[in-house]
């Protein structure tokens, strides 16, 4: 199991200042949510987490409570997450009809250009610039389509893997915890 460790001096010190809700309901700090996300994505996919809090003994009974916020705001993120990815994906259909209609409309074009008889450097050139714009016009429509969902996926798995996390505590007065 890897252990990824976070240091509290203060309950609060764990969530979003600015948010009003009930703790098990508040944002987690973006400072705090940053560090384990990354700190979980370093982390094999294959290996379980922990989230060990280390902090003053008064905090071991907020245990659960930060359980809840940590495995709630995972949770939150990794809806939006998937919402995101949703509406990403209904927009790439749209994109991908525009490419298509873009690059159909070059390609003939350019056609209707180089098929007459005579060539000139200015249609040959006018020619490869409409194959270039079509082509360029289909980029955005398959890195929607093939690369996005491959880049979300993996963030939805480091976010459902937090979401799932066991939270454990450790003092930070505890002898062992101070050899660390």
């Amino acid at each position: 199991m890897a252990t990824i460790e976070i240091r509290l001096d203060a309950l609060a010190r764990l969530y979003d200042s600015l948010d009003p809700a009930p703790f098990h309901d508040k944002s987690l700090d973006r400072d705090a949510e940053a560090w384990l996300i990354e700190s979980a994505d370093e982390v094999s996919p294959r290996e379980p987490l922990e989230l060990l809090v280390r902090g003053p003994e008064s905090l071991r009974a907020s245990v659960p409570e930060i359980a809840a916020a940590v495995h709630a705001h995972f949770r939150r993120a990794l809806e939006h997450q998937e919402w995101m990815l949703r509406r990403r994906i209904r927009v790439s259909r749209l994109v991908l009809l525009i490419g298509l209609g873009v690059l159909a409309a070059t390609l003939i074009a350019r056609h209707l250009l180089l098929g007459g008889g005579e060539r000139s450097g200015v249609v040959e050139v006018l020619g490869e610039g409409l194959l270039v714009v079509g082509w360029v016009a289909m980029w955005r429509p398959v890195e929607l389509l093939l690369y996005e969902p491959l880049e979300s996926a993996a963030a939805r798995a480091v976010l459902r893997r937090l979401s799932q996390a066991t939270v454990g505590f450790c003092p930070l007065d505890d002898p062992e915890a101070a050899a660390d």
